[in-house]
């Protein structure tokens, strides 16, 4: 079963629910996430129909994707999920938003190690990489915090919203390996 409940010390991770479209739909929409990352312009509507896709693709679709919630109370703080799989290189990219109320509380770094770990042990992918725009200095640290390591920045490569272009900077995390 692909995107399986995950549960950290603060979060639970599980699968998207026709329930969930207003928490994420105030994620994307959020101008201040806009910053960094350029969502497609879709109506509530829209949103709904694509999480609708989601959740009937679940099994079959190779995209893994979690809504991040908060053990204590149930609220959506955010998601995180399988964006692109290069199978020919065994590896997968990450991507996660958080809520920008919930930004600094560490949900972002505590979900992108508990995927991680599942993607490397449970899936067997030899390395998990994430990237953001080189402006984002708080995904840098979110990504680092989970175990990531730097690997490059490739300069004006990501459409900004306001039409301007920014570099992306590159992390991942590989499957530990026994080196004699």
């Amino acid at each position: 079963m692909l995107s399986p409940r995950i549960e950290t010390e603060r979060l639970i991770l599980r699968r998207y629910k026709e329930s969930d479209i207003d928490a994420i739909y105030e994620i994307i929409s959020d101008e201040r996430l806009a910053k960094y990352i350029k969502y497609p312009d879709l109506t509530k509507d829209e949103e709904l129909e694509c999480i609708r896709e989601w959740i009937s693709e679940a099994d079959e679709n190779k995209y893994e994707k979690w809504v991040m919630e908060l053990r204590d109370t149930g609220e959506v703080v955010g998601n995180i999920d399988v964006n692109t799989v290069v199978k020919k290189h065994n590896y997968c990219n990450v991507g996660y938003t958080v809520r920008y109320n919930y930004w600094g509380n560490g949900y972002a770094a505590e979900a992108l190690e508990a995927v991680a770990d599942h993607l490397l042990n449970n899936r067997g992918y030899y390395l998990v990489e994430c990237s953001c725009n080189e402006l984002n200095v708080q995904s840098f640290r979110v990504m680092e915090k989970a175990g990531f390591k730097k690997d490059g920045f490739i300069a004006n490569r990501r459409l900004n919203k306001d039409g301007t272009y920014s570099g992306v900077v590159y992390y991942s995390k590989q499957k530990s390996r026994n080196v004699p």
